[in-house]
C-alpha cells in the first residue's frame, strides 16, 4: 500500500543554530521553527523580497542539500514545462540537479558539495526564474519532451482530474489539450507562466545538513536579493463535491476500486489523517475488511497544499457478488472511508505534524523537499466548507456484477447509493444501556445481538457461537482489554474490561477503549483457519463437559424440544455440525450478527458522560446499513417432539445417560416477527423462567426432589415393593431461550439401571404439581434468592441483567404454591415430556 505524500518521519538528532529569523512568519503558516534546544532543529525565516528559507540541521548525511520549492498554480502541462527550463538552466549552470513534479508544484533538489556552493545556486536560480524563454533555446526543446512525454501516463479516466486536483498528482485527464511548445503561440505560453509563476512569493528553500551548512546558507540566502517579485499562490477551492464512475482495465473481472478525496482546510490535520488511516492496525482498515463485500486499502495521501490540504484514499474489493450491485457495495465501503476520514481529520493535530514529517525523512533532499514545502503551506480559515472528490472504477465487463454504464448515467447511481449509505451511517445503530455504578474499579462493557442463534437450523447449530470464540480469539492479543465471548440462546456477542491505564487516562477516555475493543471484535474481526481451530476445541470441550461423552443425550433432547433449531435449546450447537463447521460458514456467521440488530450495555464507573464516550466509540465500528436492522427468523412454528427417544454415546463411556424435561411456555414463535412488542407474553415467559428456576432449585441438591426420587426412601406407589437406592446421579437446569426453552433433568447411571432411573424421574415430574409443597417452595426460594444475591457480587451478572432489561436489585415476585402448582401441571404433563436414554456403543 503506498502511504503517504510528505511521508513519514523519523528523529533527527541534531539541532540547528544560526542568526534569529527575519520577518515574522504569517498566520496560518503550516511549519514554524522548533523551540531553541529542541531534539530536531528547525528555523523557518520569511525574507523580505526573497523565498521563504527554511533550515534542518542534521549531521551524518554523505552531503548536505538544498532544495527549491515552487507552487504553480497551474496545472500538469504547465508545471512540467516550468520544472523542465528551470532544471535545464540549472544544469547549464553546472548544478547537478534534479527535478520532481506534481500537478501544480515542483521542487529542484541538490545535493551540495560544500557550503560555498550554496550562493551560487541561488544565483542561479533567481537568474533561471527571471530570464526571458526565447523560442529555439535548449530548456524550450526539454520542456516541449517532458510535455510530449505526459501523454504516455495518462489519468486512468477524466472522472479522476477532481481527485489529481486535490491530491496533486500528475497527469492528464482524458483529451486535456497539450500546448505545442515548438510554435511560436506555444513559446509565448510558455513566457507567460514563467512570468506567473517563477517568483519569491510562490517559491520557498530549504538547506538541510549540519550546524555549519545551515549558518552558511542562512547568510547566502540573505545575500541574493535579484528575485522576481510576485504574490503567494491562490490554490483554488474545488467549487463542488464531484461524483464519477469510469471504466479500467486496471482491475480484474468482479472487482471495483474506489477513491475518495477530501479538501480541508488545515494541511496538519489532512496529513496526521492520512497517517492514521494509513497505519497498519487501523479502523479504516479494519471496518473496510469487515463489510459483507470486502474491500481493502490500495493507498493513502495526506498532502499539504499552500491552502489547506487533501485527504485521499483509495480501496479495491475483487471477486464481487452478483448482488446487491457493484454501486451499492462501493457506496457502503466509501461511506466508511468519508466517516474514518472525517474522524481522523477531528483528532488533535498539531505543528509537530510537519516538523515529525521532516525529520523522519532519510534522504536529505526528501527532507528538504518536505521542509520547502511545508513552509509553502498553510491553513485556510476562511476557505468554503471541505470539498469531496468519489470516484467508482470498474472492468469493462458485461458479466455480473454488471455496472451501470460510466458516465453521467452511472455517477447519477452511485450518488444516489453513496446518499444512502452516509445517510444510513449518521443514524445511531445501537441500542444502548448504561448505568452508572461509581467508585467500581472497572468499565465492564456488553455488546451482542438480541437475535441471539434465531436464524440457525439443523446444519449449522453452533455456527454462532463458533464465531464468538473464534472472534474473541483472534482479538485477545492485540487489545489491551480483557474479551470474552458471552453466548446464549437469546443474545451472541462479547463482554469487555478493563480498570484505568494509568492516572492520565481520562474517564471517557477508558470508556472508548473498552468499547471499542468489544466493537472491533464483534464488527471488524475477520476469522482465520486457527482461531477457528481454538475455538473448535473449546465449544467441543464446553459441550462434553456440560453433557458428557460427544453431548449425545443433550443433542437428541434439544432436537425433540426444537426439531429444526436444536441450538435455540443448547446455542453452543450439537457436536457433529461443530466438529464440522467450515470457516467459511462460521465467518458468515459473525458478518450477519455485526449486521444485524446490536444492543450495547454499558457499566460505567465515573458518569453519564463516560457511558455516552463508550457508545459513541461502539458506533464508530458499525458499517452503514441500508435497510432496517433486524433478527431473520424461520418461518414454521416449532413443534416438540414429546416421548422416548435413543442416542448412543462413544464406546467406552463409564456411565449411560438419560436425559427427561419439557418444553416450557414461550414468548414467541418463528411466526412471530423478532423486534416486536408483546409485553404480556413476555411478562407469562418471564414468569414461567422464574417458576421454572424455582423447580430446579427445588429438584437439585441435597434434599431435593430428585436426591429423594432416587433413593431408597422414597414413597413407593400403593401395592409397588420398596424402591431400592439406585447408583445415579440427576441434577436438573432450564435450557434454552424466549423461542425454544425446556426444564431438563440429566441423569448418569450404569446401564442397568438408566431406564429405572429415568422412569423415576419421569414419573416425578409428571406428578409433581400435586406433590410439592409450601416446604418446597420455602426451600426453593431461599436457594434462588442465596444464588442470585452471589451471583449480583459480580459486575458480569450486573452487565448481563442491565443487557437483558432485567433490574438487578428487583427481587422477583414470590410465588404462591397455587401458582408454581398450576405451572408444574400446565408444563409437565406425562404427555409432554421427552425423555432421551443414551448408552454407549
Amino acid at each position: 500500500m503506498r502511504s503517504l505524500r510528505p511521508a513519514l518521519p523519523l528523529v533527527l538528532l541534531a539541532a540547528c543554530r544560526g542568526p534569529a529569523p527575519g520577518a515574522a512568519p504569517a498566520p496560518g503558516h503550516a511549519l514554524v521553527s522548533t523551540p531553541e534546544g529542541s531534539v530536531g532543529r528547525i528555523e523557518v525565516r520569511h525574507l523580505e523580497a526573497r523565498p521563504r528559507l527554511t533550515l534542518v540541521s542534521r549531521d551524518g548525511d554523505p552531503a548536505p542539500a538544498i532544495v527549491a520549492s515552487v507552487a504553480t498554480d497551474l496545472g500538469s502541462v504547465a508545471t512540467t514545462a516550468l520544472a523542465s527550463v528551470v532544471e535545464a538552466r540549472l544544469l547549464a549552470a553546472g548544478f547537478d540537479v534534479d527535478a520532481r513534479i506534481d500537478r501544480s508544484a515542483f521542487r529542484v533538489r541538490l545535493l551540495a558539495r560544500d557550503a560555498a556552493r550554496v550562493e551560487p545556486f541561488l544565483r542561479a536560480l533567481a537568474a533561471a526564474f527571471a530570464q526571458p524563454i526565447a523560442a529555439g533555446s535548449p530548456e524550450v526543446a526539454r520542456a516541449t519532451q517532458r510535455v510530449q512525454a505526459l501523454r504516455s501516463s495518462p489519468l486512468d479516466a477524466p472522472e479522476l482530474a477532481p481527485v489529481a486536483a486535490c491530491t496533486g498528482r500528475l497527469g492528464l485527464a482524458g483529451a486535456e489539450p497539450v500546448v505545442d511548445l515548438a510554435t511560436p503561440a506555444g513559446v509565448r505560453e510558455l513566457e507567460g507562466w514563467r512570468a506567473a509563476a517563477l517568483h519569491a512569493g510562490r517559491t520557498s528553500i530549504a538547506a538541510v545538513g549540519p550546524a555549519a551548512f545551515c549558518a552558511a546558507a542562512a547568510r547566502a540566502a540573505e545575500g541574493v536579493d535579484r528575485w522576481p517579485a510576485g504574490g503567494p499562490p491562490a490554490d483554488a477551492w474545488p467549487a463542488a463535491d464531484t461524483i464519477g464512475v469510469y471504466t479500467t482495465n486496471q482491475i480484474e473481472r468482479r472487482a471495483a476500486r474506489v477513491t475518495v478525496a477530501a479538501r480541508v482546510a488545515s494541511p496538519q490535520a489532512a496529513v496526521a489523517a492520512a497517517e492514521r488511516l494509513g497505519a497498519p492496525g487501523s479502523p479504516l482498515r479494519a471496518r473496510l475488511s469487515a463489510l459483507p463485500s470486502p474491500f481493502r486499502t490500495v493507498e493513502v495521501l495526506g498532502v499539504a497544499r499552500p491552502r489547506g490540504g487533501c485527504v485521499s484514499v483509495t480501496i479495491e474489493a475483487s471477486d464481487l457478488p452478483a448482488a446487491p450491485s457493484v454501486e451499492t457495495s462501493a457506496a457502503l465501503a466509501a461511506a466508511v472511508v468519508r466517516q474514518e476520514i472525517r474522524r481522523g481529520l477531528a483528532a488533535p493535530a498539531g505543528a509537530t505534524v510537519a516538523t515529525r514529517q521532516i525529520l523522519t525523512a532519510q534522504d536529505p533532499r526528501d527532507a528538504g523537499a518536505r521542509a520547502s514545502w511545508w513552509a509553502l503551506s498553510g491553513s485556510a480559515p476562511s476557505a468554503p466548507p471541505e470539498r469531496w472528490a468519489t470516484a467508482l472504477g470498474v472492468p469493462p465487463s458485461a458479466e455480473p456484477p454488471r455496472p451501470t454504464a460510466p458516465g453521467e448515467a452511472g455517477a447519477r447511481l452511485f450518488e444516489a447509493e453513496l446518499g444512502r449509505a452516509l445517510a444510513a451511517g449518521a443514524q445511531p445503530a445501537l441500542e444502548r444501556r448504561a448505568l452508572v455504578e461509581r467508585g467500581q474499579g472497572e468499565v465492564w462493557v456488553l455488546l451482542a445481538s438480541p437475535c441471539g442463534v434465531a436464524e440457525e437450523g439443523v446444519y449449522d447449530a453452533g455456527a454462532t457461537a463458533l464465531a464468538a470464540l473464534a472472534a474473541v480469539q483472534t482479538r485477545r492479543r492485540e487489545l489491551d482489554v480483557a474479551i470474552e465471548p458471552w453466548v446464549t440462546a437469546d443474545a451472541v456477542g462479547v463482554i469487555a474490561h478493563a480498570p484505568f491505564r494509568d492516572d492520565r487516562e481520562t474517564p471517557a477516555e477508558l470508556g472508548r477503549r473498552v468499547a471499542s475493543a468489544a466493537a472491533r471484535t464483534v464488527a471488524a474481526t475477520t476469522l482465520g483457519p486457527e482461531a477457528l481451530t481454538l475455538a473448535r476445541a473449546a465449544a467441543l470441550q464446553h459441550l462434553e463437559r456440560l453433557s458428557g461423552g460427544r453431548a449425545a443425550a443433550l443433542e437428541a433432547f434439544a432436537s425433540a424440544i426444537a426439531p429444526d433449531h436444536p441450538s435455540w435449546v443448547e446455542p453452543f450447537g450439537v457436536w457433529d455440525r461443530v466438529a464440522s463447521g467450515a470457516l467459511e460458514t462460521v465467518q458468515l456467521r459473525w458478518q450477519a450478527l455485526a449486521t444485524g440488530p446490536l444492543r450495547l450495555a454499558v457499566l460505567a464507573n465515573a458518569d453519564a458522560s463516560q457511558a455516552a464516550a463508550a457508545g459513541e466509540a461502539a458506533e464508530r465500528w458499525l458499517a452503514p446499513r441500508l435497510a432496517p436492522r433486524s433478527c431473520g427468523s424461520p418461518d414454521g412454528a416449532v413443534v416438540p417432539r414429546p416421548g422416548h427417544h435413543d442416542a448412543r454415546l462413544p464406546a467406552g463411556t463409564p456411565l449411560s445417560q438419560a436425559v427427561v424435561g419439557a418444553r416450557l411456555p414461550a414468548a414467541r414463535d418463528a411466526t412471530t416477527p423478532v423486534g416486536a412488542r408483546l409485553p404480556a407474553a413476555r411478562d407469562a415467559t418471564t414468569a414461567a423462567r422464574e417458576l421454572a428456576e424455582l423447580t430446579v432449585a427445588a429438584l437439585n441438591g441435597e434434599g431435593g426432589l430428585l436426591a429423594a426420587a432416587l433413593s431408597a426412601d422414597a414413597a413407593a406407589p400403593p401395592a409397588a415393593a420398596p424402591r431400592r437406592q439406585l447408583a445415579a446421579r440427576a441434577s436438573a437446569r432450564v435450557l434454552g431461550g424466549t423461542r425454544a426453552a425446556a426444564l431438563a433433568v440429566e441423569i448418569r447411571a450404569p446401564s442397568a439401571e438408566l431406564a429405572e432411573a429415568s422412569s423415576r424421574v419421569k414419573e416425578l415430574l409428571a406428578g409433581l404439581a400435586q406433590r410439592v409443597t409450601d416446604a418446597d417452595l420455602g426451600r426453593a426460594e431461599a436457594h434462588v434468592v442465596r444464588s442470585e444475591r452471589d451471583a449480583l457480587a459480580e459486575p458480569r451478572r450486573r452487565l448481563i441483567n442491565l443487557f437483558s432489561g432485567r433490574a438487578s436489585r428487583t427481587p422477583p415476585a414470590k410465588a404462591t404454591l397455587a401458582a408454581w402448582r398450576a405451572f408444574l401441571a400446565g408444563a409437565l404433563g406425562a404427555d409432554a415430556i421427552v425423555t432421551v436414554e443414551a448408552r454407549p456403543d
